[in-house]
C-alpha cells in the first residue's frame, strides 16, 4: 500500500500537511473526511506518476457539439464526487474517461491539465467560454472564495437543466406554427405556380366568361410567375437583412425591443426571461456573489439587449444608494408584483428566497401560457388552411359549375 504526502483543509480553514498510507487517493480522501478534513492535493512518495494524454480517435468522425445534457451530467457527477471527498483533479480524470463526445473529452482533459499546473478551477473554466457560461465561471469563483464547491456545482446542474427545459418549451411552442407556416407557403406556391395555370389553359380553351374570384386568383398567379426572380431576390434580401440586423448593435436593439410586442408570444417570452433572470439572480446572491455583479450576469442570461440596458440602469441606481427594489421600480420593464416581492425580500432579509418565489411564479405563468398557446393555435391554423382550400376550390371550380349548368340548360 503506497504512502501519500497530502495537503488537507481542516474545518477551521487551516491547511494541514502529512503522510498517510492508502490504496488510492480516493481512499485517502475518505480517511481524511472521517477526520473532518478535505483533501486538497496528494502525491505518492517515491513513485513516478505517468501523465496520460486524452484519448483521441484516429478515424475521421463528425463530432457532436456539447449540449445542455452534457453539462448537466458533468456538473452533477462532479458535484457528487467532490462532495464525497474525491480530489477535484481525480474527479475530472474519471469524468474524462466517461465522456462519450471527443470534443467534451478534450475540454475535460484541458481542465484537468490546468488544475495540475496549479490554476484555479474558475481560471481553467474561463478558457472554455464557448462551453461554460460566464455565470458558471462566476459561481465556481464564488465557491473557491467561500467554499461549498459541491453544493454550487449541484446548483449549476439544476440551473442548466431548468434553463434547457424553458428553451425546449419555447422551441416546441414555436415549431408547430413554423411547420404549418412552411406547409401553408408550399401549398400556396403549388396552387399559384402549378394548379392555377393548368385551369387557366382549360378555361381559355372554352372561351367562357370567368367569375370575379377566378379572375383574381389567375391575376395573382400571372403576377407571381412574371416576377419570380424579384420574389426570390426579395426573400434572399429579407434573410440577409435579418442577419445583418442581428449583428448590428442598433438592429439587434430594434429586434429585441419588438420581440416583447409580438401578440401572445411576446408576453410568453417576457415571462420566461423574467423567470430565468430571477432564478439566476437568486442563485448568485445565495452564493455570495456581489449584487451588482449578480445583476450583470443575470441580465446576460436573457440574451436581450433591452433587458441588459435596463439592468445596467438598475445597477447605476444601486451604486447611487438605492435599494434593488426602489431602483427596479423606476423601470416599467419589470412587473409590479416582481418589484414588490423583491422589496419585501430586501426589507425582511430574505431576498434570495423571494427571488426564488418570483422565479417559480413566472415559471408557472410561462407554462400556463405555453399550454394555452398549444391548445388554441392548432385549431386556428387548421381553420386558416381550411379557408384557403375553400377559396381555391370555389375560385377554380365555380367556372366549371357555371359551364356545366349552361350546357344542361
Amino acid at each position: 500500500m503506497p504512502n501519500f504526502n497530502y495537503i488537507a483543509l481542516s474545518t477551521n480553514g487551516r491547511k494541514t500537511k502529512g503522510v498517510l498510507s492508502a490504496s488510492s487517493e480516493i481512499q485517502l480522501a475518505m480517511q481524511l473526511q472521517k477526520k473532518s478534513m478535505t483533501l486538497i492535493s496528494a502525491k505518492v512518495v517515491n513513485v513516478k506518476t505517468v501523465e496520460t494524454s486524452p484519448k483521441t480517435n484516429s478515424f475521421f468522425t463528425f463530432q457532436k457539439p456539447i449540449d445542455s445534457d452534457d453539462l448537466v451530467v458533468f456538473f452533477r457527477q462532479l458535484s457528487t464526487m467532490v462532495g464525497a471527498g474525491v480530489q477535484l483533479v481525480d474527479s475530472l480524470d474519471i469524468l474524462q474517461d466517461q465522456c462519450e463526445k471527443p470534443m467534451f473529452q478534450k475540454v475535460v482533459a484541458s481542465l484537468r491539465s490546468d488544475l495540475k499546473k496549479g490554476e484555479n478551477f474558475s481560471e481553467a473554466l474561463s478558457k472554455h467560454t464557448a462551453v461554460f457560461s460566464t455565470l458558471a465561471i462566476s459561481m465556481v469563483k464564488a465557491a473557491e472564495i467561500g467554499g461549498n464547491l459541491a453544493g454550487i456545482l449541484d446548483q449549476l446542474a439544476t440551473y442548466v437543466e431548468d434553463k434547457d427545459k424553458i428553451d425546449k418549451k419555447i422551441k416546441a411552442a414555436i415549431s408547430y406554427p413554423k411547420f404549418i407556416s412552411i406547409f401553408f407557403a408550399l401549398v400556396v406556391s403549388a396552387v399559384i405556380f402549378g394548379l392555377v395555370p393548368k385551369f387557366q389553359d382549360i378555361f381559355a380553351s372554352f372561351g367562357a366568361e370567368l367569375p370575379g374570384p377566378t379572375l383574381v386568383i389567375i391575376a395573382i398567379s400571372n403576377f407571381a410567375k412574371k416576377n419570380i426572380l424579384i420574389e426570390i431576390s426579395l426573400i434572399i434580401a429579407l434573410i440577409f437583412g435579418f442577419k445583418f440586423l442581428k449583428k448590428n448593435p442598433q438592429g439587434r436593439r430594434f429586434l429585441d425591443k419588438i420581440v416583447f410586442q409580438i401578440p401572445v408570444f411576446g408576453a410568453m417570452i417576457k415571462k420566461s426571461i423574467i423567470a430565468r433572470f430571477s432564478k439566476t439572480l437568486g442563485t448568485l446572491t445565495k452564493n455570495n456573489v456581489p449584487l451588482v455583479d449578480s445583476l450583470g450576469l443575470a441580465a446576460e442570461t436573457s440574451n436581450n439587449v433591452i433587458i441588459i440596458e435596463t439592468v445596467d440602469m438598475v445597477k447605476d441606481g444601486i451604486s447611487g444608494g438605492l435599494s434593488l427594489g426602489k431602483s427596479m421600480m423606476q423601470h416599467a420593464l419589470f412587473p409590479v408584483m416582481m418589484v414588490k416581492m423583491i422589496t419585501v425580500g430586501e426589507e425582511s432579509g430574505s431576498l434570495e428566497l423571494m427571488l426564488e418565489k418570483v422565479a417559480e411564479f413566472y415559471d408557472r405563468q410561462f407554462n400556463a401560457t405555453i399550454d394555452s398557446i398549444s391548445t388554441i393555435i392548432e385549431p386556428i391554423l387548421m381553420i386558416g388552411l381550411g379557408i384557403l382550400a375553400l377559396v381555391v376550390v370555389i375560385a377554380l371550380y365555380l367556372p366549371i359549375f357555371q359551364m356545366t349548368g349552361a350546357i344542361h340548360g
